[in-house]
């Protein structure tokens, strides 16, 4: 994973968001409380705003106080009475604060009597270290610039009437209760979309699992499911426990109509057995054997039902598995010999090729359940006198388990279907074997429970082999 992906990932993160999300929000209501303290303080002055000058503005201000320096004054009073020779045909009013305490603020022209005392007092009361422009709404004042008058330090600023009102301006003649009123509308609409964002995934998925514990397995988080957090996380979570559910609801009710169908055959059999075996007529030998078909049937009553109970345990996935280390070597030559004895009964020998001595951890009992099933169905539809080959073997990180019989095979479209439950190639050879059906079927689960596959396919000369793979790790 490169460092892009890992930030990608990291900045994707619920937890990070939501760190954001409330940071951003923190730094909001820090800010609009300064801003609010700001505008409802009673210094007189709360409609200023205070910006860098512009170059024109700063240009004209050193050009006022080369003008007063040169012009050699050595009071206030005396630039006072030349002003309308010197000054009168700039568009500035012209501000003079004395350094010394306490500081005293004269103006070379005179405003209206109320722009004049605001700015005279904003002088008298604030500090002035760099130049600004400092925006009222009805004046600019800019500076300040510092001189010597008759060895005397003033600090010289210029104004000119404000002709346009800025957004600043507009929000701060606002009416107090409005300039409360905005950050606060202002974070409410950010908390509202925060909280959301983050319900809306909450919502869906409590939305999909109340239609779940309603019964309907097929439901699923969608939008959800893509985010790459935490919340996406639990909604694919969710998703395959829902998945899991269909399953298993799928499973169990194609077993309950599968087992319905199977049952009745066997049922009917002995059923008819049991009239004749009942009837006056039959006689003691007629009696005797359908007595024995009555036995028969009822073994393979007993037969299926247990194979069903293996089948139902197999597929529900919550079954806890026993793993511990195998040998599976030594287990596959164990499960090989036992076979053989059935074999023998049709002069079948099974031949063994084990490439290396295999360890693993699985669980033995799900193991010799699939192997045996898969080899008795090897046996059962070879002919007699063939041969069966079993060969075990590891590729790196997988092993592999062939059983090759010699028997007719399977039509192609079949190959697939053979390990569903009940399935069967030929009713009849089937009836004949004495099959469930189910074999094959327990074989996938057990399979299937140490994270393996297992398939079919048809011999290029002659016979069916059944492949099992299974992780080594």
């Amino acid at each position: 994973m490169n460092m892009a992906t890992r930030m990608k990932a990291f900045f994707a993160s619920f937890t990070i968001k939501l760190f954001i999300w409330f940071w951003f929000i923190a730094i909001v209501s820090v800010a609009s409380t300064r801003f609010i303290s700001k505008q409802l303080s009673n210094e007189g002055f709360s409609n200023v705003v205070s910006q860098a000058p512009e170059h024109e503005e700063l240009r004209q201000l050193h050009n006022v106080a080369r003008r007063i320096e040169r012009s050699g004054i050595t009071s206030i009073a005396e630039l006072q009475k030349m002003r309308h020779k010197r000054f009168a045909q700039m568009p500035v009013n012209i501000w003079f604060k004395s350094v010394n305490t306490p500081a005293q603020v004269t103006s070379l022209f005179l405003l209206p009597a109320k722009h004049q005392q605001a700015l005279t007092t904003y002088l008298n009361q604030q500090e002035f270290i760099q130049p600004k422009t400092n925006i009222f709404s009805h004046t600019r004042l800019i500076g300040p610039v510092a001189i010597k008058i008759n060895k005397q330090p003033y600090q010289v600023f210029i104004s000119r009437k404000q002709h346009e009102r800025n957004i600043g301006q507009m929000v701060l003649a606002l009416p107090y209760w409005v300039r409360f009123t905005i950050p606060t509308l202002v974070s409410l609409v950010f908390c509202l979309l925060l909280a959301h964002s983050f319900s809306k995934p909450v919502r869906l998925i409590k939305k999909a699992a109340t239609k779940l514990g309603q019964g309907d397995f097929a439901t699923r988080v969608t939008l959800t499911s893509q985010r790459n957090n935490e919340l996406g996380q639990l909604a694919q979570s969710f998703n395959q426990m829902a998945e899991q559910l269909q399953q298993h609801q799928s499973a169990q009710q194609r077993l309950l109509g599968d087992v319905s169908h199977e049952l009745r055959s066997p049922m009917t059999r002995l059923q008819m057995a049991l009239g004749l075996a009942q009837q006056e007529a039959t006689t003691p030998q007629a009696r005797e054997q359908y007595l024995q078909r009555c036995q028969l049937e009822i073994d393979r009553l007993d037969q299926m039902v247990a194979d069903v109970l293996s089948l139902s345990r197999l597929e529900n996935t919550l079954q806890t598995a026993n793993f511990q280390p195998v040998n599976l070597s030594l287990l596959v030559q164990n499960i090989v010999n036992d076979e053989q004895f059935t074999a023998d009964e049709k002069s079948i020998n099974i031949y063994i090729s084990i490439a290396e001595d295999i360890h693993l951890v699985a669980d033995q009992n799900l193991l010799i359940s699939a192997i045996t099933n898969v080899l008795n169905n090897a046996v059962k539809y070879s002919p007699e006198q063939s041969i069966i080959k079993v060969d075990l073997s590891r590729h790196k990180n997988e092993i592999t388990l062939a059983i090759t019989d010699s028997g007719n095979g399977v039509p192609e479209q079949a190959l697939t279907q053979l390990f569903a439950p009940f399935y069967r190639v030929n009713l009849a050879r089937d009836r004949h074997t004495g099959g469930t059906g189910l074999g094959l079927a327990i074989a996938k689960q057990a399979i299937l429970a140490h994270h393996g596959k297992i398939f079919a396919k048809n011999n290029s000369t002659q016979g069916l082999s059944v492949i099992i793979q299974i992780p080594y790790a």
